[in-house]
């Protein structure tokens, strides 16, 4: 492939030097290409893109997903087979997380958005590796959406807000107008306002809407009450169950962010300064600025400038030696603020680039400052793409500019990295720029005919070509979407090509990454100014320089990985370790403890559930010994502030198709039922659970809550930092301790019956092994994990007493502890078990941080994808017995074009003419990415 025949040559034939001339490249900079050859292959970084099937969602419907995971050369990554997917709320709490398996760096799946999971409000999707983590929480995938309740909000609001500021005081004035959904005018209604930061009220009134459902409201602005958190809450007064929450959405100058930053990092005396700047209102969106420069000495004005997209712009300044700059600047609605410029250094070096969209080549300047040309020493400039050095030169010694022509066929399409190191390898200036041979994917999309009518079977071509026209072999997603109810709007969700391409290299959020790769005429100096202001994902040059070692390894595959330690604590080396798999797949695998105790099981089936149980035996005479086994827990990635801006609700200032949308969206989930199940399907009657409360995630055999006594949540909650014993002895009736017929030894007992614990649907009964008949041993063993668990770590309790619960429990158990003691459990007492099934919050079973032999690991489970609900209308003009009203048409997450670069689908038309979407995102896995759309006209129906 082209791509990776430049890199070979690149790196066979050596460094590229200053100007068009070539000569053999000093030591040096062959040592430090060397190294950061040698990081890249050693911290191989991983781009991750999902396509998702629409850009907003409501409750009760489902997230399509198909994730494309690239090396940086964006080929396939190799280092990852589980990639982690988080629903995140808007107050950062993890709400659903599922695990996919990778394969040839694909996966794809679905996250159900139920009712009692997820409420109204703004979502995020991250997205990532284990492997990814070392690179920091900017190089994980982000996509933030709202999900609407339409049963919820019965209001619609046209919302503008405005601020005004007269000296240090500060106001907001609100134009607000109400509809119905429907779009009749909410007029003559009195309302009854407040105003919420956060969760603090700082403003409260009435006023009475206008005949046609209009409002005004003023309200003072305190000094230190940012905007960012604002929002104003209406209800109607006379009927106070409909109220409507509007953010605040307006900008304050002095909370305004406003940052310049000189090309290459510094300014320097003396030297043309090309400087960056951006300004960042506190909704996190680019704000329009313009304004002057002064000289803080002579008090003159530079230079004006004026954003030029998004807040960003850039400006030329020569700053003097013992000189200052402030910036004046004015916002758009006539507030101003003075912002310092970075203070001018004395000595230094400035890294220029200049490169045009029309020129094959980059001009690149290097300027020092007079002590620096008088050091005589050499400089070095290396440039990066995709991991890859691309270009590198000896920058000469004792030259105060040092001018060079770099040739873009150098570099692949992306994200050039410049940078400029010293004699000791240390960074002095940084910069990027962007390459682009427009030699993504060729696609086309065609349907097999003009139009279509409701319901008719659509057939879809798709034709996948290189930048030459040869075909492509590739994998690919589709989304087709209505166009009357989905805003296919990419700006600011990006696609595969701007992911690939751009983003995955920035820190922070980019707004509508997408127009960069537009062909309007700004978009191009758009794109450097972003470059210029935004920071870059990668790595730091001290871990090039001196290495560190990963904190999170790749998961090639599916793997337990672990320590055994002995009861002091020490590694216990050459130990045994056996795995044994319970669930529906059994198999059971054995390793040896290396010398640090560290063992690992890897290649082990990718399953949707199951468990496992980890056993440490002495090497020599495999006995099971009383050591502790700790697990390597792939817990989820912390969560900082993710600084994604936040998403305006679907009721505000709502175009057509989101309020479509919305009004469908209720019908929808009805008539998809009936189209799943037919309209003759029997609705079984409403059965209500009044006495007993459903504890999530629990593994009782008779279903949640079907139990003779619950404890659920709440009852935790209440209970706070009580041991699991004392919860036990104070909550559940009729628990007790006695003595067991015959032995005298203490157990457990619900009234007459014998306590087995269950965990998590793990009984921990079955590790008891006895080894030296102490009296109470066995008492002592379920007593570990009683006092161990406090009511914080538990979700809920079933007491399973009567044999109405207990039967099917009787019927699974495995070995009774009654013989494992060589008790005869013939007795009156003791002879049956109750059993309580304990929920933990961690899902895992009854894993404590103690010296045992045994241990239960439950990793996080395989989710496996859906199938997309699609109806087949195979008979024309049939009687229609529902109505078809679904938004995503069709999601096909593995499209796969042949050798002749061909591939097809085929779905059916809904019932509504109206205009259809199709997107179309994907990679061949050996370099190259694209995205294509299309649209498929729908009539109305034949006659």
């Amino acid at each position: 492939m082209k791509l990776l025949k430049y890199f070979t040559i690149l790196l066979v034939a050596g460094v590229m030097v200053t100007k068009a001339s070539a000569q053999t490249a000093q030591p040096g900079i062959k040592g430090v290409i060397s190294k950061i050859d040698t990081f890249n292959a050693r911290m191989p970084a991983e781009k991750l893109y999902l396509q998702m099937d629409k850009p907003y969602y409501a409750v009760g419907d489902t997230i399509w997903f198909k994730a494309y995971l690239l090396s940086p050369r964006l080929n396939y990554s190799p280092l990852s087979s589980r990639l982690y997917v988080e629903l995140v709320n808007d107050s950062n709490k993890i709400i659903k997380r599922i695990a996919t398996t990778v394969a040839l760096g694909l996966t794809w799946g679905n996250i159900e958005l139920t009712a009692g999971d997820v409420r109204e409000g703004s979502y995020t999707i991250r997205a990532y590796t284990n492997w990814m983590r070392n690179f920091g929480q900017e190089a994980f995938f982000y996509q933030n959406f709202y999900v609407a309740d339409p049963g919820k909000q019965a209001w619609t609001v046209n919302a503008n807000s405005s601020l005004a500021a007269t000296g240090d005081a500060s106001s907001i004035k609100m134009d607000v107008k109400f509809a119905s959904q429907d779009n009749k005018s909410m007029g003559l209604r009195e309302m009854q306002l407040k105003v919420l930061d956060g969760k603090r009220t700082i403003y409260k009134g009435a006023a009475t809407t206008t005949a046609d459902g209009a409002l005004n409201v003023n309200f003072p602005l305190p000094d230190k009450t940012g905007v960012k958190n604002l929002t104003l809450v209406a209800q109607d007064k006379t009927n106070t169950k409909e109220s409507v929450s509007i953010p605040v959405v307006a900008n304050r100058a002095k909370d305004v962010d406003i940052q310049f930053m000189p090309e290459g990092g510094n300014m320097v005396a003396g030297i043309p300064s090309h400087i960056g700047f951006k300004a960042i209102g506190e909704d996190g969106k680019g704000v329009d600025v313009s304004g002057s420069i002064i000289n803080d000495v002579s008090k003159e004005e530079v230079i004006t400038f004026q954003s030029a997209h998004k807040g960003m712009g850039a400006i030329d300044l020569l700053p003097k030696a013992g000189e200052t700059y402030t910036a004046h600047i004015k916002l758009a609605d006539g507030q101003t603020k003075d912002v310092a410029l970075p203070i001018a250094k004395a000595s230094g070096s400035v890294l220029h680039i200049r490169n045009t969209a029309t020129q094959d080549t980059m001009d690149v300047v290097v300027t020092l400052s007079d002590d620096l040309v008088k050091q005589n020493a050499a400089l070095y400039l290396v440039a990066q793409s995709r991991g890859v050095v691309c270009f590198a030169a000896t920058i000469p010694a004792g030259r105060q500019r040092t001018s060079l022509h770099v040739n873009k066929e150098l570099f692949p399409s992306g994200v050039a990295h410049f940078t400029l190191l010293n004699g000791s390898e240390q960074p002095l200036n940084e910069r990027l720029s962007f390459i682009n041979h427009n030699d993504n994917l060729k696609i086309a999309i065609q349907p097999a005919q003009n139009s279509y009518s409701p319901r008719d079977s659509i057939r879809m071509k798709v034709t996948a070509t290189d930048d030459a026209g040869k075909p492509v072999l590739g994998s690919f997603s589709v989304s087709v979407t209505d166009d009357g109810q989905v805003k296919k709007d990419n700006a600011n969700t990006g696609t595969i090509l701007s992911r690939s391409l751009l983003t995955a290299e920035l820190k922070g959020y980019i707004e509508e990454p997408n127009y960069y790769f537009t062909k309007d005429k700004d978009a191009w100096t758009s794109l450097d100014d972003l470059l210029l202001t935004q920071g870059w994902v990668g790595y730091d040059w001290k871990n090039i320089i001196a290495p560190a070692k990963p904190l999170y390894d790749p998961e090639y595959t599916n793997m337990v990985k672990g320590k055994v330690t002995n009861i002091l604590n020490k590694p216990m080396a050459g130990a045994n370790i056996v795995l044994l798999s319970t669930g529906k797949y059994r198999f059971v695998k054995d390793t040896v403890a290396n010398a640090q105790g560290v063992f690992t099981f890897d290649k082990l089936p990718q399953v949707d559930s199951t468990a496992f149980v980890l056993e440490a035996h002495n090497g020599k005479t495999h006995k099971v010994v009383n050591a502790g086994i700790r697990i390597d827990e792939q817990n989820p990635a912390d969560i900082k502030d993710l600084n994604l801006p936040a998403i305006t609700p679907w009721y505000v200032n709502a175009n057509g198709p989101v309020l479509n949308y919305i009004k469908s969206n209720t019908d929808y989930h009805k008539e998809l039922e009936t189209a799943q199940y037919g309209a003759n399907g029997k609705t079984l009657k409403q059965v209500d659970i009044k006495d007993n409360a459903i504890i999530q995630g629990s593994k009782n055999l008779n279903g949640a809550g079907n139990a003779d006594q619950v404890l659920d949540e709440e009852a935790m909650v209440k209970a706070g930092k009580q041991t699991l014993f004392d919860l036990l002895l104070k909550q559940v009736k009729g628990f007790t301790i006695s003595s067991l017929p015959k032995s005298h030894d203490q157990d457990f007992f619900v009234r007459d019956k014998k306590v087995r614990f269950i965990f998590d649907g793990v009984d921990i009964g079955r590790f008891y092994e006895p080894v030296s008949n102490q009296v109470d041993e066995y008492y002592f063993f379920i007593r570990q994990y009683l006092d161990y668990f406090t009511a914080e770590d538990i979700k809920g309790i079933e007491v399973l007493y009567s044999e109405r619960y207990n039967a099917l429990y009787n019927t699974a158990s495995v070995t009774d502890v009654n013989d494992l003691l060589a008790i005869d459990p013939t007795g009156p007492r003791g002879s049956a078990n109750v059993y309580l099934e304990i929920t933990t919050r961690s899902g895992k079973g009854p894993n404590i941080d103690k010296a045992t032999a045994i241990y239960v690991y439950k990793p996080m489970p395989i989710t496996l994808a859906k199938n997309f609900y699609k109806p087949r209308y195979l008979v024309a003009n049939s009687a229609k017995n529902f109505t078809d009203l679904r938004s995503t048409i069709d999601w096909e997450p593995n499209v796969v074009t042949n050798k002749n670069g061909e591939a097809y689908f085929t779905f059916f038309a809904a019932d509504k003419p109206t205009t259809y979407t199709v997107t179309l995102e994907g990679s061949n896995l050996n370099g190259t990415v694209g995205y294509q759309t299309q649209q498929v006209t729908i009539g109305p129906a034949a006659q």
